[in-house]
């Protein structure tokens, strides 16, 4: 297919540049967009067939299995898109900030630089949660500690409508864009800006029945070992800790359940950690006042959650 260069693409000053491919039926598009998105490589990577996917979806505005079914052919502002998407990808841009959206337990979220993107092993910790906190009928209490786009909070509250459901984060960037997705949803969340290495002696009113926290958990030092995608494009503030304290925000959390009527007695914490930590997580609660502390792996087998009941 001829693009032609000199045209600039729908809605975007930026050109699509070539190489372009042989042919625009969807096997061809497919093949060219994995060699553009991973040119180092002759078989894409798991990462760069969904990015390749989920840009397919965008663009063509049809699922994979529509696009085969129809038989999709891209036209030439597709190309043109698909390329400039590329480019972007190349540059260290997250496909989710390019689509302006992630995906969490079936909910659709607004996705940009204010706020950590979901991940799946958040996901592992919410139903953990949910399978481990109290299912009696009437309203619960709960916390989700370290909010950043309030997707702990919404999916919590889309399967527990009947729960009062708060937010906490320190940053007020990331509290905008967690009322953004609360408000698109429909979901009623209080959303609240607080650090807990600083919270107010008289908060809050009320024990919550169930917190959650995926608190910032990176030691500094492996910053320089991750990639870029995720160092240049999300909040520090979100990802980082000091290297000789690297348990502060847990620390903090723990302290605040036992002794700061955070969390009512009987009732669950459960955390996201560092694989290398969660031993070391355990070892905070201690054994007059928690019981019940255990840790799990993700699905990668990776050492992931901790979880704890109050006494």
């Amino acid at each position: 297919s001829n693009v032609d260069e000199s045209k600039p693409a729908d809605g975007d000053i930026r050109r699509g540049r070539g190489p372009w491919p042989a042919s625009n039926t969807y096997q061809s598009v497919k093949l060219w967009m994995a060699q553009r998105l991973e040119p180092s490589s002759s078989i894409p990577s798991r990462e760069t067939e969904s990015v390749c996917r989920l840009l397919l979806d965008d663009v063509s505005g049809l699922d994979r299995g529509r696009r085969i079914a129809e038989r999709w052919q891209a036209s030439e502002s597709q190309l043109e898109k698909l390329s400039i998407l590329a480019d972007r990808w190349s540059e260290g841009e997250p496909v989710q900030h390019m689509l302006k959206e992630a995906h969490f337990m079936g909910l659709q979220l607004t996705a940009d630089s204010r706020a950590l993107i979901p991940r799946p092993e958040t996901e592992e910790l919410v139903r953990e949660l949910l399978n481990q906190s109290d299912k009696t009928d009437g309203s619960h209490r709960f916390l989700d500690i370290g909010t950043g786009s309030g997707c702990i909070a919404l999916a919590w509250k889309s399967q527990r409508p009947s729960d009062d459901v708060e937010g906490i984060d320190a940053s007020e960037s990331a509290l905008n864009q967690a009322r953004t997705n609360s408000e698109a949803m429909g979901l009623r969340v209080e959303w609240r800006q607080q650090d807990v290495l600083d919270s107010p002696m008289d908060w809050p009113e009320q024990p919550f029945d169930a917190i959650a926290s995926n608190p910032p958990y990176i030691p500094n030092s492996e910053k320089n070992s991750m990639e870029k995608r995720v160092t240049d494009r999300e909040p520090h503030e979100a990802l980082f800790v000091p290297d000789e304290n690297p348990l502060v925000f847990y620390q903090a959390i723990v302290e605040g359940c036992a002794s700061r009527g955070w969390l009512k007695a009987g009732g669950i914490l459960g955390f996201e950690c560092h694989r290398d930590f969660t031993q070391s997580v355990c070892d905070l609660f201690s054994a007059d006042l928690w019981k019940n502390v255990e840790r799990k792996k993700d699905l990668q087998g990776n050492w992931r959650m901790v979880f704890a009941r109050l006494r």
